[in-house]
C-alpha cells in the first residue's frame, strides 16, 4: 500500500512546471504537475490514454487545438497518440494518470516530442520530466532541427547508465532519437538547473 498527501507534495517552479512522479510502474503512471499562473506545457502527446484531476487551481487544457476549461475538482480525459497542452491561468495543481505499454507488449507508437516550437528554457525540463515518468523499457522519440550532443551529455551526467540513445534519423534537416529508459529511476536525481549537493555527487561516482 501507498499512501500520499497530494496538499503535502505540491511544488512550485517559478522558472516553469514542476513534475513529481508519485507512482512509475510498468502499466501506468500518476504524476503531480505545480504550474504557476502563466506557465504552460507544451504540446506533447502519450502512446498511452491520459486523465487529468485538477487538484486546485485553473488551466485550459488543449486537445488538439480544442480548448476545455477545468477548476478545482474538474477532471478530463483524451485517447492516446492526440496531441495535448496545458496553459495555467491561475497556480494550478495537476493529478495526471497515463496509462503505458506494459513491459514486454509491443507497440507501433512511441510518445514523441516534437521541440522545434517549444521555447528554449522549457526543453530539457520537459524531456526530462518526460523520461522521468517512463517506466523501464519504456521509451519516446525525440524530434529536433539540430543534433542535440549537449541534451544527450547532460543525460549522461543527470541521468547516468538510466538512458539509451538511439538515431532513427540524423539529419541534415531533422534529427529523431529513441530515448529509452533502460534502469530504474535514482530518488537523488535533480532535473535541469536544479542544484546537486555533494552526497549526491559522490553516490554518482563511486
Amino acid at each position: 500500500m501507498l499512501k500520499h498527501n497530494l496538499n503535502d507534495l505540491i511544488e512550485f517552479d517559478s522558472q516553469k512546471f514542476k513534475p513529481k512522479v508519485l507512482i512509475n510502474s510498468p502499466d501506468y503512471r500518476l504524476v503531480l504537475l505545480g504550474i504557476k499562473a502563466g506557465q504552460s506545457v507544451p504540446e506533447h502527446m502519450t502512446s498511452g490514454k491520459v486523465t487529468v484531476y485538477v487538484v486546485r487551481g485553473h488551466v485550459i487544457f488543449y486537445e488538439q487545438e480544442v480548448p476545455c476549461e477545468l477548476h478545482s475538482g474538474e477532471v478530463v480525459s483524451i485517447a492516446a497518440g492526440i496531441k495535448h497542452h496545458v496553459d495555467a491561468y491561475e497556480d494550478s495543481a495537476l493529478l495526471v494518470l497515463a496509462t503505458g505499454t506494459v513491459r514486454g507488449e509491443p507497440t507501433d507508437l512511441d510518445d514523441e516530442i516534437d521541440i522545434r516550437t517549444v521555447p528554449r528554457p522549457q526543453r530539457h525540463p520537459l524531456i526530462f520530466a518526460k523520461f522521468d515518468s517512463l517506466a523501464v523499457g519504456s521509451s519516446f522519440q525525440l524530434l529536433n532541427d539540430h543534433d542535440p550532443v549537449p541534451l544527450s551529455q547532460q543525460f549522461e551526467s543527470l541521468r547516468h547508465g538510466q538512458a539509451e540513445w538511439e538515431y532513427l534519423e540524423r539529419g541534415p534537416n531533422i534529427f529523431r532519437i529513441k530515448i529509452t529508459r533502460i534502469s530504474p529511476q535514482n530518488t537523488q536525481d535533480v532535473l535541469p538547473g536544479e542544484s546537486v549537493s555533494p552526497v549526491q555527487i559522490q553516490s554518482r561516482t563511486t
